[in-house]
Formats: structure tokens, sequence, C-alpha cells
């Protein structure tokens, strides 16, 4: 794609916490220009989420990674003189992304209707929690009740257990990167039709699409798949085994025969793969509790890096469980260059996390922006206001 593929990409951000952000700052990793719109009145949450610095200003850790690369200005939109702007803004601007809820948009006069009567070729990509349409579409949605309505919830746990959330919020990232998808293919559909186009993600959805399993086992067999924590349908062993030192672990996943052979000779066990329990996959897998006691019993006098060298060494796929400190110092991770410090001009210096793909594209991996950063260069340059027109607009609390 080069670096220059979304290059002359003008992109509006009516975005806030983490999915919408997430899309814009993709999307900034790929050469786009995003604006982000903000307002005092009400805070972006992640901007005071863990926040970084002491010289003022509104800045966390999570907000600089999930907006980095974006601009920043700012305009309250209950505000006749903001709504204006904005209208202004869409007509020099090629997509506009959202993932407030779908009643929030058009309560400001500014639905896909009045937004493609501006520019008829604009694109608008909205991502709320259960889309834009049915019966939930105006429900509040965070990333726990996404993945409890997608169905991941309730298949995640351990085995005879309830169900637990998984910790990460998979629902944000996900609707991120499908929202940025959804820009990507609109505007290569406009570039080939000369067409805008209203593009509907529901995060929901997104997490959906991550369990074919559970859809398969219903929609063929009636059947609704049980919690199974740590382990696979097929593949056995396959968990998380303790190691020397205090919470120290490893994954250990087998795959087939020949990987289980070669974990059985690594334990100094070669004989184990004549014991019937555990002789061909299907035997394993139905004497998983006796199975993971061996292991176990093993994996004790190691450390988790020290299985997990042995075993890949191996062939067998084998990961050290690391808790952030040793993510952080991996020998693996700082080699790649996976977090990068940035100086921020309100934050200071941190660490954060780079773009989640390397190419010259994303070389420079640029900080968040300061609250409305960019007035300046979108209100006087991008659209030729004069500095008495964003006077009064500032006193009336427009741009605010």
């Amino acid at each position: 794609m080069g670096i220059a593929y979304l290059k002359g990409t003008r992109v509006i951000a009516c975005t806030w916490g983490w999915a919408g952000s997430w899309t814009g700052s993709i999307l900034a990793d790929m050469g786009a220009e995003v604006i982000k719109v903000e307002s005092k009145r009400k805070l972006d949450n992640n901007r005071w989420h863990y926040k970084l610095g002491q010289a003022g200003g509104v800045n966390s850790g999570e907000f600089n990674f999930t907006n980095r690369g974006t601009k920043s200005i700012t305009l309250n939109m209950r505000k006749p003189g903001g709504v204006k702007v904005f209208k202004e803004l869409v007509k020099v601007s090629d997509v506009i992304i959202t993932n407030y809820t779908p009643r929030v948009m058009p309560s400001w006069g500014l639905d896909y209707t009045v937004l493609k009567a501006i520019k008829p070729d604009i694109i608008l990509v909205s991502l709320p929690g259960f889309g834009s349409s049915g019966p939930n579409k105006d429900y509040v949605a965070y990333g726990p009740t996404i993945q409890a309505a997608s169905g991941m919830t309730f298949s995640h746990g351990h085995v005879g257990e309830d169900p637990i959330l998984a910790g990460a919020n998979p629902a944000d990232p996900a609707g991120g990167m499908w929202g940025a998808l959804g820009v990507v293919a609109a505007l290569n559909y406009r570039a080939r039709t000369g067409l805008g186009q209203n593009v509907d993600v529901a995060q929901s959805e997104g997490i959906t699409s991550y369990l074919p399993e559970l859809i398969m086992e219903y929609s063929m067999n009636k059947r609704i798949r049980p919690r199974m924590g740590n382990r696979d349908e097929i593949m056995a062993p396959h968990s998380i085994y303790p190691c020397k030192g205090k919470d120290k672990w490893v994954a250990i996943a087998v795959g087939t025969n020949e990987e289980w052979n070669s974990l059985c000779k690594v334990m100094g066990n070669p004989d184990l793969n004549k014991d019937a329990r555990f002789a061909d996959q299907y035997s394993r897998w139905q004497n998983q509790d006796k199975l993971d006691k061996i292991i176990s019993a093993w994996t004790r006098d190691f450390t988790h890096y020290e299985v997990m060298n042995m075993l890949q060494k191996a062939g067998v796929a084998a990961g050290a469980s690391l808790n952030v400190e040793e993510l952080i110092n991996d020998p693996h991770v700082q080699e790649r260059g996976v977090y990068i410090e940035q100086n921020h001009p309100e934050a200071g210096k941190s660490i954060v996390f780079r773009s989640p793909w390397t190419s010259a594209l994303t070389a420079t991996n640029p900080p968040a922006p300061c609250l409305g950063q960019h007035n300046d260069y979108v209100f006087k340059t991008l659209l030729g206001m004069s500095d008495n027109d964003i006077a009064k607009l500032t006193e009336e609390e427009a741009i605010y």
C-alpha cells in the first residue's frame, strides 16, 4: 500500500472511549488526517482515566494510546454555531466516524441524509455497541455489556463454574479494527464509483464473529457448548501450567501426536506416549485431568522461560505467561521496539505501545493531541475563519 495509502484523506472523528478512538488511530497510522471533535462540556472519559503528567491539561496513558496520531478541536455541538462549523468541516472531509449511540448525531441535526446533502460522497461509519438499527440500538454500552450481548461472556469461564468477563475488554479494539476496515472498504468503493456510504458496524457483532464454534454447535446440533476454561475442543494437553517461582505459569498446547512425542521426550518420560490413556489425541483429550497433573509436576521444577525454551526447541508450542513487568522487559519485545518513549507536550515523557504493525508507514508514531490543540489549524487554515469569527464562537461557547 505504501507510506501514503490514506494520505490526503481527511477523517472527522466524533468518538470517545476506546473503540471509535482506536478506529481513528488506525486510520492515522495509515496516513489519514484524523480530526477528533471534542468538547470541554463532556470530555472523552479516556482523557482522565489514569491521568499522566503534572503540568495541567487532561491526558492519560489510555487516551494517549487510543488517540495516537490524531488531531483535536473543541466544538460544542449543542450550540448552533458549533453545528455550523462542523458542517463546514464536512465539506472538506472524506469520512466521518462515530461510536456514539445512534440517537446522538441525529439529535444535532446531522444524520446521514443531512451529511450527504452537504457532501454527496461523504462516508459515515458508525460503530455503536449494538448497531444503528434494532430495539437495542440506543442502549448504553461498555466493553462488558458488549461482551455479554455477543455471546462471549457466557462461553468464558472454568468448567462447571459461572461465566467470567475477558479482562481486556476485546469488544473495544475489535470494534475499532472492524470500523477501520469499514472505512477502507468504503473508500475503495468510492474510488471506483464516486459514491459515499453509510456503514453500520455493531461492536457486539464484531465479537460474535470470533465465536464460530459456538454458533455452529447450536445451528447444527442444537447444543449450547459448555464453558471449557483453558481447554480446547480437540487439542490436549492444552492449558496453563505452574512453574518455579511465585505466580509463574506457562502455556502448552499440543496439536499432533508428533508434538506429543516431543513433549514426552523433553519431560524425560518418552514412554508416556505408550500409556493407553495418552496414546492418541482422543485418549489424551478424555484423560486431561490426569494428564495435566503429570505435566504440572514436571513444569514446577523449571521457570516459565525455561519450559518455553525447552519445548520450543523441540517444536512444541509453549509460551511463558508474562506479567506486565516481564512483558516490557522481555528481550524479544525490546528487540522489536514494541514500547517506545514519547514526549507529550502536557503529559511529559511516557512509555507507550507503538502501532501494532511495523512499516515505513508507522515509523513516527506521533503522540495523541492535547485538548483543542489543533483549533487554529482547522478553523483558520482549513475553514478560513477569521480571528473575530473564532472569538465570537468562543464567547458563545460554540468553540468549547
